[in-house]
């Protein structure tokens, strides 16, 4: 399993929303924000769409305009992030019931994949932008770069 690049810049971009929030802008600018992760500016907004659907950030227009998350950082999962860019995280076709191999009923590995599924849903949907926020504060005297 490898995350896609929108995952990993998603999660990434709600971040630097949320740090530029914490030091007194309101709203992030999308050139800014495109700036600071290395990105260009059609990549940002081909990411910031299903942020958007999903209603984790929202926009507003104007010389004055940006972007501003619309949850709270501690209603925000990495779970969340990843199944907007990637769909409900499956390990294997045969646990998520669209693809049944014929071996499905008699599968000694079924249970290993379903298991590690879960628990990889569990520990994300444990982590959220605020519990990332509190680590990288303390961490701030490192070279972090968001």
């Amino acid at each position: 399993m490898k995350l896609s690049t929108k995952s990993r810049y998603g999660l990434r971009i709600i971040l630097q929303i949320a740090l530029d929030n914490l030091s007194g802008r309101k709203l992030s600018q999308g050139r800014k924000i495109a700036e600071k992760q290395g990105i260009t500016d059609a990549y940002l907004e081909q990411i910031m769409i299903p942020l958007k659907r999903g209603g984790i950030v929202g926009t507003i227009r104007g010389c004055n305009g940006g972007y501003d998350l619309r949850k709270t950082a501690k209603n925000i999962t990495v779970l969340e992030i990843i199944e907007l860019f990637e769909g409900r995280i499956k390990l294997a076709d045969c646990c998520s019931g669209k693809q049944k191999c014929q071996r499905v009923e008699k599968c000694p590995t079924i249970n290993v994949w379903t298991e590690l599924e879960d628990a990889f849903r569990e520990k994300a949907a444990t982590i959220t932008l605020e519990s990332i926020l509190e680590h990288y504060k303390k961490d701030m005297s490192s070279d972090y770069i968001i």
